[in-house]
């Protein structure tokens, strides 16, 4: 019988040294710091339902944001359900005195506008148009984006529009299955109404991103890195900040996406059933605290996007509010973004 060569060959010198390299090189790459020469632009969403949910003063809230933050763009979305408890009688008035207040400071707005927009269930239609048709309840949105952007863009402090939240993310929250055609024409009723930039967003995890990077001027991607789920408790994605910034590359040469953002950066744990109330105190912190919350600052640095809106406000007061656990919310307001 012949005897098998096993002594390594200088072709496989050169494989396995090749190997190695390409090996280090992508650890290298996965947490090279991609933002390290960004003028990174600092926001946070603020949601008033959610202050509400939470039994503490979102007005109070809101302006201490303002005062003590060093927050310079404020993503806060309109909720339908709220400026419509009637049929047909709209009142703007809280969201006109946070979009006064934020002017004053010279801070930025972005509107989140249309049925979608952040927090819980996702989709804030009246409970009065539940039973309405397809049809009618199109309409309804369209009329309700109009008066939204007739009502709000004499602001010159709103630079763009956000028309809702994740429109394409059909398995999270309590939405109608997507329409596309619908948001094309929510989209040219806005291009129609006003010339400023359109903001869409997408998961930065669980989507592609390519639906909304081929409608919008901006892509705003979410980047959540602990997330928790009923059937396996919490998870860790395992991604690098290379994956955020590559990713964004490539959807930029397959669409004409202008410019891609961070629109939701996770400081605020993932809430078992979707909802911070039903979640004991030490699991909330179990799932993310302060170091973790550093971590995810840095770790959204690296990732390249030169403007990042913080998640997670109203949590941080109501820490600090019901528990006299105030350290999260000192932090933010010493940082010097």
């Amino acid at each position: 019988m012949k005897k098998l060569n096993l002594k390594p060959t200088r072709t496989h010198y050169i494989i396995f040294f090749a190997v190695i390299i390409l090996f280090l090189l992508i650890l290298i790459l996965a947490n090279w710091n991609f933002g390290a020469d960004k003028n990174i632009i600092w926001g946070a969403t603020f949601s008033k339902k959610q202050s509400d949910h939470l039994d503490i003063d979102w007005k109070l809230v809101y302006s201490k944001m303002i005062d003590e933050m060093p927050f310079k763009i404020l993503r806060i979305p309109i909720y339908w359900d709220e400026i419509e408890k009637k049929p047909g009688e709209f009142d703007f008035s809280d969201y006109t005195w946070m979009f006064d207040l934020a002017r004053s400071k010279e801070i930025e707005i972005v509107p989140v506008i249309g049925r979608r927009v952040p927090r819980w269930p996702e989709c804030h239609t009246p409970e009065f148009y539940q039973n309405l048709s397809s049809n009618d309840i199109k309409q309804k949105i369209l009329n309700l984006i109009t008066l939204e952007i007739e009502q709000f863009k004499s602001y010159d402090n709103i630079k763009k529009w956000q028309i809702d939240n994740e429109p394409f993310l059909d398995f999270f929250g309590e939405c109608p299955l997507t329409d596309e055609n619908l948001i094309k024409k929510e989209i040219a009723l806005v291009r129609e109404l006003d010339a400023r930039p359109i903001l869409i967003t997408e998961s930065g995890e669980l989507s592609s991103w390519l639906n909304g990077a081929r409608l919008a001027d901006i892509l705003g991607v979410s980047m959540y890195r602990e997330t928790w789920n009923k059937n396996w408790g919490w998870f860790q994605y395992p991604l690098p900040p290379a994956y955020y910034y590559f990713k964004g590359k490539i959807v930029q040469r397959l669409t004409h996406v202008k410019k891609i953002i961070n629109t939701e950066l996770q400081a605020e744990p993932w809430a078992e059933e979707n909802d911070l109330t039903k979640t004991k105190l030490q699991n909330q912190l179990y799932g993310l605290d302060l170091l973790e919350i550093k971590s995810n600052l840095k770790f959204a640095k690296k990732a390249g996007q030169d403007e990042i809106y913080i998640w997670g406000v109203e949590w941080w007061w109501w820490l600090g509010q019901k528990h006299n656990q105030w350290d999260i919310w000192e932090y933010f307001k010493t940082q010097n973004f």
